[in-house]
């Protein structure tokens, strides 16, 4: 970090308060989900728009904005008209479905330009989303080739955060975000604002014959009408807002299906790596922590749309396709209840260039219907609404009485248009350049897959890898800090949390674990070991350094230390943090990952690789800590890890 962003850098994580309360207060709980559907379903539906007085506005608004869909995009928006004191009716077909969305869609990622959009819009809703979040932007995160797992490309989405006052990366559950959306939306409005059960299927734009007074009436499927001067469809890839607007287009199929689970799982490295995605040939794998000991996944595979598995064999199918892959995609899979697996297929839609229709706009999914590999679908909702809702209120303070309001949303789709078309972009790139990684020559060629054994690499793994290191970094800067102009105009002050700084490792360890791959792995704080096949046996290796030389010898079930000038096969030694495999006799054949170990010439071990003696395998692994103490899925950073000093309370003097 440079002397400039390091003084910005400091001066936006101020005196240690920050924006919020620290990582071990009390997280704030959001509304129940039957709470808000019980809250919505009693609404009357009378197809008028309640007249209430809103919290936080001194003056009511004559003006009304129906909104189809109670999706995020709609909820934020409904969050910044309420604020205005402007009138707001949130129609949704269904909130026990959007929970079963969250459900199969599973956590969702808010990104840094979601986080301070919404802290511009509505600091009291962001509170309670950055308190709730699991960071993962305070960790490494990348990609790595899905059998070896090596790192292949990393990401740094703390510094271009910080350095520019947003706040860090979280992700956060989709049915906890709504709840905690929709709960702001009734406490600024009351509890009929939101309803449920309600349809929009079509819409119909009228004009006052004697005053020329502009309206749009929202077209419920059992034929109930709702009146308001504007009309924005929030209603997700499905619209039928935009179907009206633009006519019948098909959904976009990407040509792969995708299983996704969450499980309780720790990660032999969780505390400095957030994310990770496992790229391979027509298939690849996301993990992200989640907090709270879980771990969400993603399994994407090429194949046409509407496939199904027989019930029970989800899990059995996924080890088909993902069963040679690194431990830290196959260990998530089997530590998943087959229950939990969930399977959907990718769609999207192409860009379009109509967003509006005189009082009728489109927002987030319903204009722009991206694939997840950006984590951004969301993000670019939430940015819609704060725009929009900006822009209303800019137009109300040129002329509350007879605003422009067909001006307004031409100017919102001006000026979101280019944003969201290029973010939709990048989101289809990184697709596919997932699915097309081929880690060694040969791989996908058929015949010629024999040539993956030599362990050639690519061209296009080569050339792919030095231009993602080149550009990445100005990529990640403009998703993730491109609209802070936007924001630094509507007042959002450049602000960080303490709490969001690193807590697994200190920040000034960050360049040298982007940099230095060994150097991240030796800073997990884990267990290794070896296995014989099926987990017969392990054998724990020190977990400090020594000059000893650990003597082994194998057989199919068992791993033993020998005295030295017993019959052995091979010594492992830890140094240095690493540690390194050396074989003792040219009459013993050591395999590590099919390339030979030469006699009295060590050779640094990698968790997952598999060490041959005289044909019998051994497995090297690692885990966290935690988990030889107390299992799998009881590890959570935020109560574990140490907080931050800053933040430690002052002591009482005497």
């Amino acid at each position: 970090m440079d002397a400039t962003n390091l003084k910005k850098h400091n001066d936006y994580f101020g005196n240690g308060k920050g924006l919020g309360a620290a990582h071990g207060s009390d997280v704030p709980t959001p509304v129940s989900r039957q709470r808000v559907a019980r809250r919505a379903i009693t609404a009357e539906r009378d197809g008028t728009l309640p007249s209430h007085q809103p919290n936080h506005s001194s003056e009511i608004s004559q003006m009304r904005v129906v909104i189809a869909g109670g999706g995020i995009g709609g909820l934020v928006l409904a969050i910044g008209l309420l604020k205005q004191g402007i009138s707001v009716k949130v129609l949704e077909r269904d909130l026990t479905a959007i929970r079963g969305e969250g459900k199969y869609r599973g956590p969702i990622q808010v990104q840094s330009n979601a986080l301070a959009a919404l802290q511009a819009l509505d600091d009291e809703a962001a509170e309670q989303v950055l308190n709730y979040g699991c960071i993962t932007g305070d960790r490494v995160n990348g990609l790595c080739d899905g059998v070896s797992g090596e790192w292949y490309c990393k990401f740094d989405t703390f510094h271009p955060a910080v350095n520019k006052g947003l706040p860090v990366t979280r992700v956060i559950s989709r049915q906890v975000l709504q709840e905690i959306l929709a709960e702001r939306v009734m406490s600024l409005g009351g509890e009929a604002v939101i309803e449920n059960g309600v349809h929009v299927v079509d819409y119909r734009q009228e004009v006052d014959r004697d005053s020329g007074k502009k309206t749009v009436v929202a077209i419920c499927e059992d034929g109930t009408e709702y009146r308001g001067d504007l009309l924005v469809g929030s209603d997700g890839i499905w619209s039928k807002i935009r179907h009206k607007m633009i006519g019948h287009t098909e959904a976009n199929y990407s040509r792969y299906t995708c299983y996704t689970g969450i499980s309780d799982f720790t990660p032999p490295d969780i505390d400095t790596v957030g994310y990770r995605v496992f790229l391979g040939h027509e298939q690849y794998f996301v993990s992200s922590d989640v907090g709270g000991g879980k771990m969400q996944w993603y399994g994407f595979h090429r194949e046409p749309a509407g496939g199904d598995d027989m019930p029970g064999k989800r899990k059995e199918r996924l080890m088909t396709i993902f069963g040679d892959w690194s431990d830290m995609v196959t260990d998530l899979i089997e530590a998943t209840p087959e229950d939990d697996v969930l399977r959907r297929d990718i769609y999207d839609r192409p860009p379009i260039f109509k967003w509006t229709d005189g009082r009728v706009a489109l927002l987030g999914d319903s204009a722009h219907a991206m694939q997840p590999n950006l984590g951004q679908g969301g993000c670019m909702a939430i940015e819609d609404a704060f725009q929009l809702s900006v822009d209303i209120q800019e137009e109300l303070k040129r002329d509350e009485t007879n605003p422009d309001l067909d001006k307004v949303l031409k100017g919102y789709f001006r000026k979101r248009l280019v944003r969201a078309a290029a973010i939709h972009g990048m989101a289809g790139m990184a697709a596919f350049m997932a699915s097309t990684y081929k880690a060694y020559l040969g791989e996908g060629l058929g015949p010629l897959e024999w040539m993956t054994k030599l362990k050639i690499p690519h061209p296009g793994r080569v050339s792919g890898q030095l231009v993602l290191k080149l550009t990445m970094p100005a990529v990640l800067d403009w998703v993730l800090t491109g609209y802070q102009s936007v924001l630094r105009m509507s007042g959002r002050a450049p602000l960080c949390r303490i709490e969001d700084k690193p807590l697994g490792f200190d920040e000034s360890q960050f360049p040298t674990f982007m940099r230095d791959d060994d150097e991240l792995l030796r800073a997990a704080n884990a267990d290794w070991y070896l296995t014989t096949q099926n987990d017969a046996t392990q054998f724990h290796l020190p977990d400090e350094d020594s000059n000893l030389l650990l003597h082994l010898a194998c057989t199919e079930s068992s791993i033993n230390t020998v005295a030295d000038g017993n019959a052995r096969h091979f010594t492992i030694q830890r140094k240095d943090g690493s540690y390194c495999i050396s074989n003792l006799s040219q009459s013993t054949t050591v395999l590590r990952d099919g390339r030979t170990v030469s006699c009295h010439s060590p050779v640094p071990l990698r968790p997952g690789d598999e060490i041959t003696i005289n044909d019998v395998r051994v497995h090297v692994k690692f885990e966290h800590k935690s988990v030889a103490r107390s299992g799998h899925g009881t590890y959570d950073r935020r109560n574990e890890l140490v907080r931050h000093p800053e933040l430690a309370p002052e002591p009482v003097a005497s």
